[in-house]
């Protein structure tokens, strides 16, 4: 080998190194995080998952957990998908304090559009043969002379 070939070769050395640093063992580092996550995972535990949903755990598998989002609402979620174990400091309002006494509008105090029973009858509410009677005889195309 030349005295060329030694720089070039403790360059390569250098980033494998700085590869192996840079990425291969904070990459590990998350795994291991995530295995220890998933396996402190129990029944009322609170989590939050990938996509930023908050629950609580009520039921856990072997590949899934079952998450109760909202009383009475419950959620099937890869274990995978939990990314952390969430305390009260992570949310704005936990779910103990979310209480249902805020008003809500009614119906008729909304600004809907008109359904179509405020608009009158329609082409369905009136049959063919009513159509020939109001038109008058041999305008119905349907009727057959």
């Amino acid at each position: 080998m030349s005295a060329n070939s030694f720089p070039t070769l403790g360059l390569i050395a250098l980033m494998a190194v700085a590869f192996y640093f840079l990425i291969m063992r904070p990459q590990r580092k998350r795994q291991q995080e995530m295995q220890r996550t998933m396996s402190a995972l129990t029944p009322g535990t609170r989590v939050m998952t990938g996509s930023g949903v908050f629950g609580t755990v009520t039921a856990i598998g072997e590949k899934q957990a079952v998450l109760e989002i909202s009383p009475g609402v419950e959620l099937t979620v890869l274990k995978a998908a939990v990314t952390r174990v969430v305390g009260p400091a992570d949310e704005d309002h936990p779910a103990e304090e979310l209480v249902e006494d805020s008003p809500r509008p009614s119906p008729y105090d909304l600004d809907l559009p008109p359904t179509a029973a405020d608009l009158g009858p329609n082409a369905t509410d009136v049959t063919p043969s009513e159509r020939a009677q109001e038109k008058g005889p041999g305008t119905d195309p349907s009727a057959k002379e």
